[in-house]
């Protein structure tokens, strides 16, 4: 009798657990939650999670609505790196001929960055023995991407895009007691002191600054470039001349490639501190490894190509047209990403040194990167962030309090509120999704 009784509790016990747990997940639940809470009212959201161990949807809250990822798009750009880039990314494409070399962009975006400070394109050209010529005739892209806001020409995080950038193709302005530092100190010739309402400023259609030297501490600065600009500012930093050509690139076994920093160095810099310029920069290199029209840089023949080859098991078709997420062209379902991040965990992770590697790449509350000073997620959570104004996204990976791992995407446009009471909301279900799953 005891026996039975026993038993009988396990049973009550086990379907008292699945109900609990069916009412805590279940779309109508979740919709309902989502419809009586003030914050979340006016505005539009998705969740989709899965259990990564099984690939069973566990949360699924309009999973198939087209959202404005923002800077998840970041996490697409990441996964056609992956899977078209070495493990050290090519840094330039040269050729010897003579007593001349001649060298073409990859797109790579560290040399001399205020950031990587990567000297490897430095060191190359500057030991070299040769006469130098650049050529930029392998970038057939727009200096900006589609659907960029033009009045954002000025604003630090959108660098324009280039073959060949040099100090993250934006003019450093720091003042310390009085004295003026200018890197690139070639784009001195052009800085003036004034007093524009921001502490500096640049033409919208030239390469002409002005500061305000009462408010001016440390700021960056987008300048405009071109083939030229690149040369001269090549000719300063090198102290030697360089010449510029117009000129395709050759066959490839004539061709060189020079290595550069490591790959994962630039996924971990893009990703934690949500950087567009990179994530730009790191299509253009995809662009470089692909012979559809000559290894041309391109971001949308990247975009196409890793779409068509790369994202076949997508259930959703996205609308992806940067690599940044600064365009709100993009459009990307709850369920896109959680499909990617599970292809992600299954080709990276297949132990546990792979999936330290995946998790130390993107932000992790109250420690690294956008989620540094957020403190409402669980610590055991690894994620994207995307934000635009009105709109803030978050897309990554969560281990649950009983060890599982779910991959998930939590989307929120189009709100008006303030963006810490939806960071709030989104605490309390992830919350509970780690205390009960």
């Amino acid at each position: 009798m005891a026996t039975k009784l026993f038993y009988g509790w396990l049973l009550v016990l086990a379907v008292s657990s699945c109900t609990f747990k069916s009412y805590v997940f279940s779309e109508k639940k979740l919709a309902a939650r989502f419809a009586e809470n003030p914050r979340y009212r006016n505005s539009f959201h998705g969740l989709c999670v899965m259990d990564l161990a099984t690939g069973q949807y566990i949360v699924n809250h309009q999973p198939d609505k087209y959202f404005t990822p923002a800077s998840n798009t970041k996490l697409f750009t990441f996964y056609a790196g992956l899977k078209l880039l070495p493990k050290r990314i090519p840094a330039l494409q040269y050729v010897q001929r003579g007593d001349s070399l001649i060298f073409w962009g990859t797109g790579d975006p560290t040399a001399l960055h205020p950031v990587l400070k990567s000297q490897t394109v430095y060191q190359f050209l500057k030991n070299a023995p040769q006469k130098l010529y650049f050529s930029a005739a392998n970038f057939q892209d727009d200096h900006f991407g589609d659907g960029w806001a033009w009045n954002d020409y000025n604003a630090g995080y959108q660098p324009e895009k280039s073959p060949l950038p040099l100090y993250g193709n934006v003019l450093r302005l720091q003042q310390t007691n009085g004295r003026l530092r200018l890197t690139p100190r070639y784009l001195g010739r052009s800085t003036l002191p004034g007093s524009p309402r921001q502490p500096a400023d640049r033409a919208l259609h030239s390469n002409d600054f002005v500061y305000n030297p009462k408010t001016l501490a440390d700021e960056q600065l987008p300048y405009r470039t071109s083939p030229a600009l690149t040369v001269a500012l090549l000719a300063d930093t090198l102290g030697k001349p360089v010449v510029l050509l117009n000129r395709p690139l050759p066959a490839s076994p004539e061709l060189k490639t020079l290595e550069g920093i490591e790959a994962d160095t630039l996924y971990r810099l893009m990703l934690q501190e949500s950087d567009n310029f990179l994530a730009e920069q790191i299509l253009l290199l995809c662009a470089s490894r692909l012979p559809e029209r000559g290894y041309a840089l391109n971001t949308e023949k990247a975009i196409d190509y890793a779409t068509r080859n790369l994202l076949t098991t997508l259930t959703d078709k996205p609308r992806w047209v940067d690599g940044s997420g600064l365009s709100r062209y993009n459009l990307f379902t709850p369920r896109n990403y959680v499909q990617l991040l599970a292809n992600l965990y299954a080709e990276v992770a297949t132990d546990e040194a792979g999936e330290a590697r995946l998790f130390s790449l993107l932000p992790k509350p109250g420690e690294s990167g956008t989620l540094r000073n957020v403190k409402v997620y669980p610590a055991t959570l690894y994620a994207k962030t995307g934000s635009l104004s009105n709109n803030h996204n978050l897309s990554g990976y969560l281990v649950t309090k009983s060890g599982k791992r779910l991959a998930f995407s939590f989307q929120n446009n189009h709100y008006m509120v303030p963006i810490g009471q939806i960071r709030e909301e989104m605490g309390k279900i992830l919350t509970e999704i780690y205390e009960k799953y």
